[in-house]
């Protein structure tokens, strides 16, 4: 369930939160601004999200549940952030891209630049699954590990009972 919340993550994280139409001298094709551009701390927590799943496998129990725990405030602080600095951020990445594609700075020098903008709605459902994987991340921390139990084979459980069996 853990990797089925990451991988949803990163599909929506991928997608573009933001498209702008440009004049020609950016080149007249749509920009879009897609949440790890405007985010770049939500590559670096699913990097840390893969390796603490990873070194889960390998360690006993009780680790997985402190790794889990570990990355539950880091995680309610991407969504906060995320929720809280979307337009913030996109914007950002918007001027960081016109300045590297012009050398125009500024919210004047992207007037003429910009001719319309669409946001989608890609960072909503993004935050719906970071909600999703802070649940997991929570369950996966506050449930015990299951006990491993060993099956015993059908038949008899004597071995002397075998022995004497067999002769008759």
């Amino acid at each position: 369930m853990h990797a089925v919340s990451m991988l949803i993550m990163t599909v929506f994280a991928a997608l573009n939160w933001s498209s702008f139409e440009v004049a020609a001298e950016l080149g007249d094709s749509p920009i879009g601004v897609t949440g790890f551009a405007a985010f770049p701390a939500i590559g670096a927590l699913l990097s840390l999200q893969v390796v603490t799943a990873a070194l889960s496998t390998m360690m006993s129990g009780w680790v997985s549940k402190v790794l889990g725990a570990i990355l539950v405030p880091l995680m309610s602080w991407l969504l906060f952030t995320v929720v809280l600095t979307n337009d913030q951020a996109i914007r950002a990445e918007l001027s960081r891209i016109v300045l590297k594609s012009t050398g125009v700075s500024g919210s004047l020098g992207q007037q003429d630049l910009i001719q319309s903008s669409q946001g989608n709605q890609f960072w909503v459902l993004f935050s719906i699954a970071v909600v999703l994987n802070i649940l997991v991340l929570v369950i996966k921390a506050l449930v015990p590990p299951k006990a491993e139990t060993t099956k015993k084979a059908p038949g008899k459980s004597s071995m002397a009972d075998d022995l004497w069996g067999s002769q008759r």
